[in-house]
Order: structure tokens, then sequence, then C-alpha cells
């Protein structure tokens, strides 16, 4: 679990166990790392969906999937290069 101590903080479980999910304001399920850097852009830097992909991108990821439900779902793989 990351909590990040800013304003309100942000409690974001990176983990399937339920009672996490109880204490957490966003849950990230993820094969990737880098997963959890969503919530935090959104909730805290405010980004959008667009800015967060167009950011992922630049640095040759792609958000391949991404379903905003209670619980964030994100798989990540690298872009090809060119």
């Amino acid at each position: 679990m990351l909590h990040v101590n800013r304003l309100d903080g942000l409690t974001i479980a990176v983990s399937e166990n339920k009672y996490l999910t109880q204490i957490a304001k966003r849950t990230v399920l993820s094969d990737d790392a880098l997963s959890i850097l969503i919530p935090i852009l959104e909730d805290i830097l405010n980004w959008s969906g667009a800015r967060i992909r167009s950011f992922m991108e630049h640095h040759g990821l792609i958000l391949q999937e991404w379903e905003k439900v209670q619980t964030d779902t994100v798989a990540i793989v690298r872009a090809a290069t060119t």
C-alpha cells in the first residue's frame, strides 16, 4: 500500500486484498509497478486521461488496457521503436 501525504493524503492499494480496498481511496490492479503513477497523476496533479496517455507514450510506454471502474485495471507495454 502506498500513502502519498499531501493535502488529505492519497492511499493507494496495489493488492487484491479485500481489506485494503476498504481503506484505500484508489485501488490499482496491474502487473507493472509504473501503474501506481496513474492515480497520482490523476488525483494529485489533476491530469486528464489523455494527458496521462500522452505522457506514457512520450516515454515509450502504451496504456494498453485501462478500465476505470471502482478498481483501476491497467496494462502497460513497451512501445515499438522505429
